[in-house]
C-alpha cells in the first residue's frame, strides 16, 4: 500500500497490517529488538529521478504486499541540504533476506548496490554526527526548538542503543 501522503517529505510503501498495529520490523514472523535492529536490520539505497522511483513504487508494492519486502520509503525531492541531488529509495529488510530483496530489485532495473545498516544510519543522526548537525544548520528553527530536538534525538536513539533486548519502536515520520 503506498502512503503519499503531501505533508511528509517521505512517499511510503507498508503492508496494510501495519496500520492495524503490526511491525514492518520483522523477521521469520518475530518482531525484532533493538539489538537485532542494531545487527541485522538496514536498507538498499536506490537514487534516482522522482518520476522513476514512483514507478519502482508501483512495483515494488506487490513485494511489500507478499512480505517479501518489510517497507519501502522515498524522497518526494532531492534532499539537497543534505547535499544529494536525486531523489533517494530505501528499501528496508533483515541483512539475512537482503540478497533475496537484491535479487527483487535488480529484476526491477537498478544496477548500483548500496547496502547501509540501520547502525549506521542511526550513528549518522546522532546529535553531532555529520548528517543530523547538517540536516539542523539547513532548518530556520530557534535554539530553544533546536535544543529539544537535540534531547528528542538523544533519547530516542540513545534508547535503542541502551536497551538492546526491548523491542524495537519505530519512530514516527
Amino acid at each position: 500500500m503506498i502512503i503519499d501522503d503531501q505533508r511528509s517529505h517521505f512517499i511510503f510503501i507498508y503492508h496494510p497490517k501495519v496500520y492495524h498495529g503490526k511491525r514492518y520490523t520483522v523477521y521469520n514472523g518475530k518482531d525484532l529488538t533493538n539489538g537485532e535492529i542494531l545487527q541485522y536490520w538496514g536498507k538498499w539505497i536506490v537514487l534516482g529521478e522522482r518520476s522513476w522511483l514512483d514507478e519502482m513504487a508501483r512495483k515494488l508494492d506487490m513485494y511489500v504486499e507478499e512480505e517479501s519486502v518489510p517497507c519501502v520509503k522515498y524522497d518526494r525531492t532531492p534532499s539537497v541540504n543534505l547535499g544529494v541531488e536525486e531523489c533517494v529509495m530505501m528499501v528496508y529488510c533483515d541483512k539475512r533476506q537482503r540478497e533475496d530483496v537484491w535479487k527483487i530489485l535488480q529484476q526491477l532495473g537498478v544496477k548500483f548496490k548500496a547496502w547501509v545498516s540501520e547502525r549506521e544510519t542511526m550513528e549518522m543522526w546522532v546529535p553531532g554526527a555529520r548528517l543530523f548537525e547538517q540536516w539542523i544548520a539547513s532548518q530556520d528553527f530557534d535554539e530553544v526548538t533546536i535544543e529539544a530536538i537535540r534531547e528528542d534525538a538523544r533519547q530516542s536513539l540513545g534508547h535503542v542503543f541502551d536497551h538492546p533486548d526491548d523491542i524495537f519502536d519505530p519512530w514516527k515520520q
